[in-house]
């Protein structure tokens, strides 16, 4: 009878390796929690989901897909560190997340990394949409996103 060695190679060590790729990047989900009822924005208002207020904006243009025709919205909320930005491809595919981040100014307009501020118009188009974008709050970020 053979005796087994006492020290063991295991060939099944994991590894994890980060590399960095340039994506395109063609949405944004803005998904923000609506802190103060219909004072932040009215219960009925367009992309508003009982306590949320959820999006998906076109980077390059600042149109908000599924917007309803005809439908106007001025909308300033106090996020401050609660909001939620989910980067995609072209696919669909998610790029980058902030979870539960403060607002990142170089693509949402507002204010103080604290508030949002759109301005909506009727074919839902944010008309104050940055027109030079940085993605710089999400260099190296990828919060886990459910």
């Amino acid at each position: 009878m053979e005796s087994k060695p006492t020290n063991t190679i295991t060939t099944n060590m994991k590894f994890t390796q980060t590399i960095q790729r340039e994506v395109d990047v063609q949405t944004i989900d803005v998904i923000l929690p609506v802190r103060y009822n219909d004072e932040d924005i009215p219960y009925d208002a367009p992309k508003r989901y009982g306590d949320m207020w959820q999006a998906e904006i076109d980077i390059a243009t600042g149109e908000i897909h599924d917007w309803p025709q005809g439908e106007t919205l001025i909308m300033y909320m106090k996020v401050v560190d609660t909001g939620t930005y989910i980067l995609r491809d072209g696919d669909g595919n998610i790029v980058a997340v902030r979870c539960n981040y403060y607002v990142p100014h170089g693509i949402i307009p507002g204010e103080y990394g604290d508030y949002v501020d759109f301005e909506i118009d009727e074919t839902g188009k944010i008309t104050n949409w940055p027109k030079k974008i940085n993605l710089a709050d999400f260099d190296g970020f990828n919060d886990e996103y459910e």
